[in-house]
């Protein structure tokens, strides 16, 4: 009986291993280091006398191996996986943040489009133009500027993109294909607490006075594309929905939001503009807190090597008081490839939150970045 449990045994393994061999797979990775300086003029409202100017060396926190792999089946439909792995100094408080895996999904593509299961991210990640993360640095999407400043988090200033963007909970995505310019994708999440862990499929959560974590979250997103006498158009519109709840007797908003984007590129040249709009979505029913909206506007051109491009993000929220703040984030950055997958960047940034008519934060400072993709 041992021996044909172990001959079983042996056989299944054999068996995973064949089939793991049809799917084509292939490594890579990225790296990244960052050096940066800053000074703040305005801390929490006060002028900023006790010299809180942060500077220093920054090991970011988007270094990662990514694995792909890919293979056909019998019917003609193609399946790819991806999975990431971050890599991050495992020493004194970042032990919560290092060997983990961020996304890990597989694909499913033919005549039909495209469908996505794992954990990746959603619809409007894939749709929406956002130049403020594929430009040089990836700033300010990115945010390791925000390594070196101290902001305001007595207050609430909106947010500047889409609610859940770049969350990897648990989720399927259709990508359909694209028919005369039109194309449009769909996801769902059943609950945006839920990264990959059975023990972590708890909903009810709240940070502050507002709902962190959705179920259901539905994201629809439509795209038209052309291009006529070297001039490139994309338009996105979508919306997203998700439910909330109720927790210590106080009733939260459903998620009600949109978000658009515009792009035009000629040549070198590429600018966009991207707003999104979540109202009171998350906040207690019956207040006064609200209109949280976020929009940028970037421009960026490419000459050989070289990349310049320059972004303004504004944000917008009225507190529970009926008090008006806002936030405005630029950043100026340029980078270099010097062959091999190494860039050398930098970026200047000036950032300012103003609530209730008083300026909490003032910082302006520069970021210097390199990386290297392998």
């Amino acid at each position: 009986m041992l021996r044909k449990t172990l001959i079983l045994s042996i056989l299944a393994l054999v068996f995973s291993i064949t089939n793991v061999l049809k799917a084509e797979m292939s490594l890579s990775g990225y790296a990244e280091f960052f050096a940066g300086s800053a000074d703040q003029s305005k801390y929490h409202g006060l002028d900023n006398q006790s010299g809180i100017d942060k500077a220093g060396l920054s090991n970011g926190q988007y270094t990662r191996i990514d694995a792909t792999y890919s293979t056909t089946l019998d019917n003609g439909i193609e399946v790819s996986g991806f999975m990431n792995v971050s890599n991050r100094d495992c020493m004194g408080s970042m032990d919560d943040n290092c060997n983990v895996t961020n996304q890990n999904s597989i694909n499913f593509s033919g005549s039909f489009g495209t469908i996505s299961i794992g954990e990746r991210f959603a619809a409007g990640a894939a749709m929406l133009s956002r130049m403020t993360a594929s430009g040089p640095t990836a700033e300010p999407d990115g945010a390791i500027i925000a390594h070196y400043y101290s902001a305001d988090a007595n207050n609430t200033y909106g947010a500047g993109n889409e609610v859940n963007y770049a969350n990897n909970a648990m989720k399927i995505l259709y990508s359909s294909n694209v028919y005369s310019g039109f194309s449009f994708a769909g996801s769902y999440a059943p609950n945006t607490a839920n990264d990959g862990l059975a023990a972590n499929n708890v909903g009810q959560q709240v940070s502050g006075s507002s709902w962190t974590s959705y179920n259901d979250l539905l994201s629809i997103f439509g795209k038209y594309s052309m291009e006529m006498d070297g001039i490139g158009l994309e338009l996105v519109y979508g919306v997203q929905t998700g439910n909330a709840g109720q927790i210590a007797g106080n009733n939260y908003n459903d998620l009600d939001e949109s978000a658009y984007s515009v792009k035009l590129s000629y040549g070198n040249f590429s600018a966009d503009y991207r707003k999104n709009e979540a109202d009171n979505s998350g906040l207690i029913k019956n207040g006064t807190a609200g209109n949280d909206e976020g929009t940028s506007v970037c421009a960026e051109y490419g000459m050989a090597n070289m990349r310049v491009a320059a972004c303004n993000v504004e944000t917008s929220f009225t507190d529970s008081s009926n008090l008006s703040n806002s936030s405005t984030t630029r950043t100026y950055a340029a980078d270099y490839s010097l062959g091999g997958g190494v860039t050398l960047g930098a970026v200047y940034f000036d950032i300012e939150q103003v609530a209730n008519s008083l300026t909490r934060t003032d910082v302006e400072g520069i970021m210097t970045m390199l990386s290297l993709g392998f």
